[in-house]
């Protein structure tokens, strides 16, 4: 069964012509458009043929024209929606259309074009066939009819069928072959131009899928980004509270001073989550003005925060809340500070971040280091080591997310992340990530 769902998921899609709207099919402005404007043409171009054809010939090939005619018209319409299968339609018709040796094929001609047209700018797959199909039809087209239009030959249109007594009139052969020639150069001629338009129109198309294409993807990464954000605030700040919490209970039994300072710290996190939520939640509002209704209290709700992400700099604080949380922390800086930009600053402090609620999560209160050099020319390399534990919170249920969102964070920066057993306490936890600046 999944074998079967793996393969219907990879089969490739039949290509379907862009043309139609989205939504039922009446209220589709360009199918009615194209109703319209092909309506016109085959009424005026279509009907001057097929009046030939019953004029000067017999009413079997007239009829076989209108059939074929009829087809055409069908399948251009079915363009719309399936490319080949309204292409098949089309080159049926115009088959019967030539079978039918009329003489006259100003409304195949045009068709011709149209299809050279189309099949450049909106048919993905087998577009050579088509063209080959296209170029060689028409060429073996003008040819046949001409030949035997010339020769007297046609089941069609003749003079010698409505007026016996009228003498054939037959083209000398240099006559009748340099009139093939420039027929078909004609015809090939005006398949290449609208071709070219047709390339035109298609990559005027890409150019719009490109952008579109473009515009999701920027979507995709600006979600992305603004989770992970809201992953590190939310992880960081519900582990802190909860360890609080938990130390506050039980020392709030002996030392009330403790209970209530470990209120003030669960306090100051969740305040500090909140400005932190609200400033990166921000990003979302409109730029717009408040509506006439909204009052003055509304005014601040329409405008950007501004104020600056947390970056180095706010790595001791995240140390301190770390401590108040009852780890031991040795936090060490090597070499001299330099001045980074605002991106690159902030994914220290939420690499920081990520790595100490990790040890709260799954190692509780227990020693860890924190160790940021400079040392590297162009480069931060930050080291957080631990001792084992165990987790005041149950992290069984964590899917490794954040630390590839540290990953995905250090490439961006062209570093590199990594993780793994603790080089400084046995048993312990280590990781290692190094930024460029």
């Amino acid at each position: 069964m999944e074998q079967s769902e793996a393969a219907a998921t990879t089969r490739p899609r039949e290509p379907r012509a862009p043309q139609a709207q989205a939504g039922p099919f009446w209220r589709d402005r360009g199918l009615w458009l194209q109703l319209v404007i092909q309506s016109a043409m085959f009424f005026l171009f279509g009907a001057l043929d097929a009046g030939n054809a019953f004029s000067f010939g017999s009413p079997v090939p007239a009829w076989i024209l209108v059939v074929g005619y009829t087809l055409v018209f069908v399948g251009l319409l079915v363009q719309r929606w399936r490319a080949e299968p309204g292409l098949v339609m089309v080159a049926v018709g115009l088959l019967a259309a030539g079978a039918s040796l009329s003489g006259i094929y100003l409304l195949a001609y045009l068709v011709v074009c149209y299809e050279a047209w189309f099949v450049s700018a909106f048919v993905r797959r087998r577009r050579r066939m088509w063209l080959v199909f296209l170029v060689a039809g028409s060429v073996i087209a003008v040819v046949v009819v001409s030949v035997v239009s010339g020769l007297g030959m046609a089941w069609g249109a003749s003079a010698a069928t409505v007026d016996p007594a009228v003498e054939q009139y037959s083209p000398p052969l240099v006559q009748l072959l340099v009139m093939c020639v420039v027929l078909a150069l004609l015809a090939v001629i005006s398949i290449g131009l609208f071709w070219q338009l047709g390339m035109t129109t298609r990559r005027q198309y890409q150019r719009m899928e490109s952008l579109a294409a473009r515009a999701e993807l920027a979507a995709v990464t600006e979600r992305t980004r603004i989770a992970r954000e809201m992953h590190d605030i939310v992880a960081h700040s519900l582990t802190a509270v909860i360890a609080q919490a938990d130390g506050g209970r039980y020392a709030g039994r002996q030392d009330p001073a403790k209970a209530i300072e470990a209120l003030d710290t669960i306090s100051s996190t969740g305040r500090d989550a909140l400005a932190q939520m609200r400033q990166l939640l921000s990003v979302l509002r409109s730029d717009g003005g408040a509506g006439a209704g909204a009052g003055a209290g509304s005014a601040g709700d329409t405008t950007r925060d501004t104020t600056a992400p947390p970056g180095v700099a706010g790595v001791p604080g995240l140390v301190e809340d770390a401590r108040r949380s009852g780890l031991t922390v040795d936090y060490q800086v090597l070499g001299v500070p330099a001045d980074v930009d605002v991106a690159t600053g902030l994914t220290v402090y939420r690499t920081v971040q990520e790595c100490l609620t990790n040890i709260l999560k799954h190692a509780g209160p227990t020693r860890a280091r924190v160790l940021v050099d400079w040392n590297v020319p162009g480069k931060i390399h930050l080291t957080v080591d631990n001792a084992p534990g165990t987790g005041l919170i149950d992290g069984s249920g964590s899917g490794g997310q954040g630390l590839v969102g540290l990953r995905e964070r250090a490439r961006i920066h062209g570093g590199t992340a990594e993780w793994g057993a603790s080089a400084t306490f046995v048993g312990g936890w280590r990781v290692d990530v190094v930024l460029g600046i």
